[in-house]
C-alpha cells in the first residue's frame, strides 16, 4: 500500500515540464522589477529624467503588478489558465518592444506598465495551476521552486541589467526582455494543459477601482514626500490630501469588500492575528527587496563604478540566498516558524544598518552577505508555514495571494520612498549618498517594527507534506 501511495505522489515527466514552463514564466515577470536600476544614471542621462523621477520607473511597475495580481487571477478563473497565461506574456513582451522605443519618461513609464499588467498574474496563476495538478504531497516542493526562480531573479535583475547596460546600452534589457518573451509563450502553449472556468461570479470592478486609487494616491504621495524631513513633509504640504484620500480610500474599500461574491480580498482573514503578523513580515521583506533593487546604483555613486561591475555586486546576496533558504525552511520544520523568522529579522536590520556606512567594495559585499542571510531566514517557508497553519483549505489560496500582494506592496512603498530621498538636495541626475542611507534606514525601521510582532507569534506544530 505505501509503495503504490508513493507513486501517486511521484512527478511525471508532463508535470516537470509544467513546472519548467511556469518557472520561466514567473522568472520573466520577477526579472523586471529590478533588471533597470544600474541602468537608472543611463536612462536618467539619454531621457534627461532627474533624480527624484528615477524610482518611477520601479514604483509604477510594481503598482501596476500590484493591481494586475487579482484582474488577472479573476480573469482566469472566468477564462482558463493557460489563456491568460498567454495573455500576460504577450502584454509584457509588448510592453517591453514599447520600452525600447522610448523618448521620454511618460513614454517608459506607460511601457513599463504594460510590462507590469501582464507580469502581475504570473506568479499567483502559476501557484494556483501547481494546486490543481500536483499531488498535495510534492505541492510544497513545486512551490518553493516558483518561489525560488522569483527570489533569484528579482535578485539577479540587476546583474544582468548592469551588464547589458554596459555592453550594449540601456534599450538591451527591453529587447531581451521581449525575446524571451516568445521563449515563454512557447513552453506555456505546448505544455500548460487548458483548463475551464472556475465560476462564473461578476469581477469586483468597484473594489479594483477604490484599491486603485488608494494606492496611486499613496504611491504619489510617498514619492513626492520631502525625504530630508519626512514628518514636516507629510504635515506641511500638498502630500497630506494624497495620505487622506488613501486612507480614507482603504477604508471604503474594506468595508465595500464585505458585499461581492468574489471579491479582491477576503476580508475576514485580517481578524486572524497570526496571519495579521505573516502580512506585515511579508511588507518587510518586500522593503528589504526594495532596498536591493537601488544597490547597484549606490554603488555607482559611492564607489564611482560603471552599471556593469556595480549589477555584478548584487550576485552576492543572490548566491547567500540560493545557500541558505532552503536550510531555513528545513529549519522551520524542526523549531517552527517563530524563531527562524525573528533571527531573519534582526541579520536583516544589522544588514541594513551596516549598509549606510559602506563605501569600499568588501563593504558593499559583506554586507550583502548579511542582508541576504536575513532574507533567507524571511523569505518562503517560514511565512508559507503560517499561512498554510491559520487557514483552512477554501482560504489558503487566497491568503497566499494576499502575502504576495502585500509583499509587492511592500516594494512598491519602499521604491516610492526610495524617490523621496534620491531627491535631497539636489534637482539634477545624480543623486547625494544621504538618500541612499536614508533607504537603507528604512529598511532597518521596517524590520525592527517586522522583528516586534514576530515576538508575538505563537508556536506552530508541523505541518507535514505541504512546506
Amino acid at each position: 500500500m505505501a509503495k503504490n501511495n508513493s507513486k501517486k505522489t511521484q512527478i511525471s515527466k508532463e508535470q516537470w515540464l509544467i513546472l519548467l514552463s511556469l518557472m520561466l514564466g514567473v522568472f520573466l515577470g520577477a526579472l523586471d522589477i529590478s533588471i533597470v536600476s544600474p541602468a537608472f544614471s543611463n536612462i536618467a542621462n539619454e531621457l534627461h529624467i532627474e533624480a527624484s523621477n528615477l524610482s518611477w520607473i520601479i514604483t509604477l511597475y510594481t503598482l501596476v503588478y500590484v493591481l494586475a495580481v487579482p484582474l488577472m487571477s479573476s480573469i482566469s478563473d472566468k477564462y482558463g489558465r493557460k489563456n491568460t497565461i498567454l495573455l500576460n506574456i504577450t502584454l509584457f513582451g509588448l510592453g517591453s518592444l514599447f520600452a525600447v522605443f522610448s523618448q521620454d519618461i511618460s513614454h517608459l513609464l506607460i511601457a513599463r506598465g504594460i510590462q507590469a499588467l501582464g507580469a502581475g498574474g504570473l506568479f499567483p496563476i502559476a501557484s494556483t495551476v501547481i494546486g490543481e495538478i500536483f499531488p498535495k504531497e510534492r505541492r510544497g516542493m513545486a512551490l518553493g521552486f516558483i518561489g525560488m526562480v522569483w527570489g533569484v531573479a528579482a535578485i539577479i535583475g540587476p546583474l544582468i541589467g548592469g551588464w547589458l547596460t554596459q555592453w550594449f546600452g540601456w534599450t538591451s534589457i527591453f529587447y531581451v526582455s521581449f525575446f524571451l518573451s516568445f521563449v515563454v509563450i512557447f513552453f506555456i502553449w505546448k505544455f500548460l494543459p487548458k483548463s475551464k472556468a472556475v465560476h462564473n461570479h461578476p469581477f469586483d470592478w468597484i473594489g479594483m477601482l477604490i484599491l486603485g486609487i488608494a494606492l496611486l494616491t499613496l504611491t504619489y504621495a510617498l514619492n513626492n514626500l520631502d525625504g530630508d524631513n519626512l514628518i514636516s513633509g507629510i504635515l506641511n504640504s500638498n502630500e497630506k490630501y494624497y495620505f487622506m484620500i488613501s486612507i480614507l480610500a482603504f477604508i471604503v474599500f474594506f468595508e465595500y469588500e464585505k458585499r461581492p461574491k468574489a471579491p479582491i480580498i477576503a476580508t475576514h482573514i485580517f481578524y486572524k492575528r497570526e496571519l495579521n503578523i505573516a502580512l506585515m513580515l511579508s511588507f518587510a521583506r518586500g522593503m528589504t527587496e526594495a532596498g536591493l533593487a537601488f544597490l547597484p546604483f549606490y554603488a555607482m555613486v559611492a564607489l564611482n563604478i560603471k552599471a556593469g561591475p556595480a549589477g555584478t555586486l548584487i550576485i552576492t546576496t543572490a548566491i547567500t540566498m540560493f545557500l541558505f533558504t532552503q536550510p531555513a525552511g528545513m529549519l522551520v520544520d524542526k523549531i517552527g516558524p517563530k524563531m527562524v523568522l525573528i533571527f531573519g529579522a534582526i541579520v536583516t536590520t544589522i544588514g541594513a544598518a551596516l549598509m549606510m556606512s559602506a563605501n569600499t567594495m568588501m563593504e558593499f559585499i559583506v554586507y550583502q552577505v548579511i542582508l541576504g542571510l536575513g532574507l533567507s531566514a524571511m523569505s518562503g517557508a517560514p511565512i508559507r508555514y503560517i499561512v498554510l497553519h491559520e487557514t483552512d483549505e477554501k482560504e489558503k489560496s487566497s491568503a497566499q495571494g494576499l502575502v504576495s500582494l502585500v509583499s509587492s506592496f511592500g516594494i512598491m512603498v519602499g521604491s516610492a520612498l526610495a524617490g523621496s530621498f534620491l531627491a535631497l538636495g539636489n534637482a539634477g541626475e545624480t543623486p547625494s549618498l544621504s538618500g541612499f542611507h536614508n533607504i537603507y534606514l528604512s529598511v532597518v525601521l521596517s524590520s525592527i517594527l517586522a522583528l516586534i510582532f514576530t515576538f508575538a507569534l505563537k508556536k506552530s506544530k508541523v505541518l507535514k507534506n505541504e512546506i
